[in-house]
């Protein structure tokens, strides 16, 4: 008998021993197919060469754990510079060199695009009670595609990558702060384009290209 209510004890200790890392392993994002490196730099790369892409920052990037395919995610609520992919994908920019930082090639200047591909639009529930959503537009100015704060679980272009601490919850869970759009996909089916990406953690960079 207290053989048998030893072991029932052990078992209950490694039970719960397996239930607290497994809340860990959620916390810390163990369990996500995506991760940010948000302490590394971001480059654009051109026939082999890499280049800022500044204001683009890796906080705002998400990409694949996975080795091969990787998928390029950009968080919606920096909207202003989801802006500036849709610039690089249709060419609109100019290489400027050289760059202060030896890593780089040179920098991608956007000032030759005048177009306006991403829209904010206010919401109003109530008086008191808003939300916004993001229009994108090709450069002919037609909508491709409409982000809705509401309709996410529903949104094959939205997935939800959570800062460490909140990794695991479930998307509805908490607000649009850390809805990714999945850029690799939504480029290849409205604009016809292919994004690639991958990091190099010797240089601690992400490196993505579009064509």
């Amino acid at each position: 008998m207290l053989k048998k209510r030893r072991n029932i004890i052990i078992l209950s200790i490694l039970a719960i021993i397996i239930a607290i890392l497994v809340v860990l392993g959620i916390i810390f994002g163990v369990f996500q197919r995506q991760e940010v490196h948000d302490d590394y730099n971001v480059a654009y790369e051109i026939n082999g060469k890499l280049y800022e892409v500044f204001p683009i920052s890796a906080t705002d990037i998400g990409v694949d754990k996975k080795k091969e395919n990787k998928h390029f995610y950009f968080r919606v609520n920096s909207y202003y510079n989801l802006e500036y992919l849709f610039r690089i994908a249709y060419g609109q920019y100019e290489l400027n060199e050289p760059s202060l930082d030896k890593n780089y090639a040179g920098k991608l200047d956007y000032s030759i695009a005048d177009n306006a591909y991403v829209t904010q639009e206010d919401v109003y529930k109530t008086k008191d009670d808003m939300y916004a959503v993001y229009s994108f537009h090709d450069k002919n100015g037609k909508e491709i595609y409409k982000y809705d704060p509401e309709e996410t679980s529903s949104d094959q272009f939205v997935t939800r990558i959570k800062p460490t601490i909140l990794q695991g919850y479930k998307k509805s869970d908490i607000s649009s702060y850390d809805d990714f759009l999945d850029i690799t996909e939504l480029f290849k089916e409205k604009l016809n384009k292919t994004v690639k990406v991958r990091v190099d953690d010797t240089k601690n960079m992400v490196i993505f290209s579009i064509k």
